[in-house]
């Protein structure tokens, strides 16, 4: 059975609560300021970017060959017309994106499935992009992430 194992808290600058499961099968991270915005008083750039990463080692009993882990982050994203926000979230070269068009105003659930051969850590990375087109000075948008989740699948059963 995998489990996570200690994760260091002094891996990034990012200011972020950790909160880890009884059975070490599950986290969440909760961030108090991880967002990347362009337009009003965040300067006069056409695009702004912002990265996070993160190790999570992983411990194995040895008696399963595969780790699946679900990654779910939870954001909100405000993108009028003229303005684009991406997502990127990647684990060990595993990823996904989300592309949130002009009009965009609303909170998001985004979801990586990770699956490993007896991985000794998980890499996590997430890339955030947002921009405006350069000649419309009033345009503003904001791309913002406030928690990860990452449980080790299959979820162990309730009882009843």
């Amino acid at each position: 059975m995998f489990t996570f194992d200690q994760t260091s808290m002094s891996q990034h600058d990012e200011r972020f609560n950790l909160l880890v499961s009884d059975d070490k099968r599950a986290l969440t991270l909760q961030f108090s300021d991880l967002h990347a915005s362009v337009g009003g008083s965040e300067g006069m750039a056409p695009v702004s970017t912002y990265v996070f990463s993160l190790v999570f080692p992983l411990q194995d009993d040895g008696k399963k060959k595969k780790v699946k882990i679900e990654f779910i982050l939870q954001g909100f994203v405000l993108a009028p017309e003229g303005t684009t926000a991406t997502l990127v979230c990647s684990v060990n070269g595993q990823t996904t994106v989300a592309d949130f068009p002009g009009g965009s105003n609303e909170s998001f659930v985004h979801k990586l499935k990770f699956a490993a051969e007896r991985p000794s850590e998980a890499r996590l990375c997430v890339f955030l992009l947002v921009g405006r087109n350069s000649s419309d000075n009033d345009a503003q948008a904001q791309l913002s992430v406030s928690s990860l989740d990452a449980e080790i699948l299959p979820r162990p059963k309730q009882p009843s």
